[in-house]
């Protein structure tokens, strides 16, 4: 039953829901496009203090495209591959099944469509097949904590399980989390080549009241150890 009189916060979450449902002034997760800086290219700070490949439109993440060899950034899987289920991560109370992520005819990657429900970027790595297998997840619906809500709580150690369709699970450990502006998403850093098998979750983070949406993402960087 709702309260005659709503607290403080109650208030609080009505008035995001409606900014959130009538309206699109809080923003929400960047979008993901396909217009990479050149594979080989490492990342590193210019001197003007911006990152090479990272997207010059603000709040939008540019991809990696595929490099040849053994060490891949997100590519195009054969429809017979084996593919993630399910992500969980114990320390946080999380267990989700995987939204596809897929770019529509705009090479855009689209945000996952139920805030409880992570998605993995299905045109990229399998999570423990070499290269970074990307994962994303909504922080808030606009009136409540969504999936990833707790993503900035987890440290170096945290485990992370994702489970496949081959009845096998990848267990990954956090090595280091890192928050980024929207406007320099570090492209080569999150999505370029690596040696090993990897995972990268990423929520949005930094909501400006002013502006009145998210500036920065929450990336948290994992690699296999099973």
């Amino acid at each position: 039953m709702l309260e005659e009189s709503p607290t403080y916060f109650g208030s609080a979450w009505a008035a995001l829901g409606r900014l959130s449902l009538e309206t699109d002034l809080l923003g929400g997760c960047p979008l993901v496009t396909d217009d990479a800086a050149d594979a080989g290219e490492a990342a590193s700070t210019s001197a003007d203090g911006s990152v090479p490949g990272a997207s010059s439109i603000p709040g939008t993440l540019t991809l990696q495209p595929r490099v040849d060899g053994a060490a891949t950034g997100p590519q195009p899987i054969p429809a017979a591959e084996v593919v993630p289920t399910q992500v969980r991560i114990p320390e946080i109370g999380v267990t989700s099944g995987l939204e596809n992520l897929v770019r529509n005819s705009e090479r855009v990657l689209q945000d996952p469509a139920v805030p409880e429900v992570a998605g993995w970027y299905s045109e990229g790595t399998v999570p423990g097949q070499v290269g970074p297998s990307i994962i994303a997840g909504h922080v808030d619906s606009g009136v409540a904590g969504a999936i990833f809500r707790d993503l900035d709580q987890l440290t170096p150690g945290s485990e992370v399980l994702v489970d496949l369709s081959d009845g096998t699970t990848a267990t990954f450990r956090v090595s280091h989390t890192q928050v980024v502006p929207q406007a320099q998403f570090p492209t080569d850093v999150v999505y370029g080549p690596v040696p090993d098998a990897q995972l990268r979750l990423i929520t949005c983070h930094g909501f400006d009241r002013d502006q009145r949406r998210y500036v920065e993402n929450l990336v948290v960087f994992a690699t296999l150890v099973t």
